[in-house]
């Protein structure tokens, strides 16, 4: 008996038994060749840390690169005073909304009519710059028409930043803004 040998047994081990086969059946087999090492390793690889394609990578990249920013802009967004500021421009009609459409056809015009139709030049400016005093107008409304809501909402929340938010936001056209919109145009809240 070999204490510390795995060699040594006193007693022998039996052979295991086999079944019979039958005449008419096939062998059992595995049906392909064992891997080797390296393909093994690889495979264990792939498994671990698969290799993409370049669309895939940039796909599963950009998925990544939305869910982290969602995480970071959700923690601002929560913020009382930034939930007022949405619904508050998303309940009214801005004028802001529209100024990259229109101020890009004003430019259309004095860049291409203006050479065929000098005359045209002059009321494009004009035009130009009562629509930029429209959206200033507009946006000093919507600043005091917040202040107001704010004071009856929430009154000792910090306004810091909040004119700055309504801005960027009343800009952009409505169905890019995001976070969606909760509330209709016209709505109240």
């Amino acid at each position: 008996m070999g204490l510390f040998s795995p060699y040594k047994n006193s007693e022998p081990t039996p052979d295991p038994v086999t079944p019979p086969a039958s005449p008419g059946a096939k062998p059992v087999g595995k049906e392909r060749a064992t891997p080797t090492r390296r393909e093994a390793e690889q495979a264990r690889r792939q498994r671990l840390n698969p290799q993409l394609t370049k669309k895939e990578a940039r796909l599963k990249a950009r998925t990544q690169r939305e869910v982290e920013t969602r995480k970071r802009t959700a923690s601002f967004d929560n913020v009382p005073a930034r939930a007022l500021m949405r619904d508050h421009v998303d309940a009214r009609f801005n004028v802001a909304e529209w100024s990259m459409p229109t101020l890009m056809v004003l430019l259309a015009l004095s860049l291409i009519v203006s050479p065929m139709l000098p005359m045209l030049v002059e009321p494009t400016l004009y035009a130009t710059w009562a629509f930029m005093a429209l959206v200033v107008v507009d946006i000093f409304v919507l600043w005091r028409q917040f202040k107001k809501l704010a004071a009856e909402r929430i009154p000792n929340e910090p306004l810091k930043g909040m004119l700055y938010y309504g801005f960027n936001r009343a800009l952009s056209l409505r169905r890019f803004r995001l976070p969606l919109p909760r509330v209709k145009r016209g709505d109240s809240f």
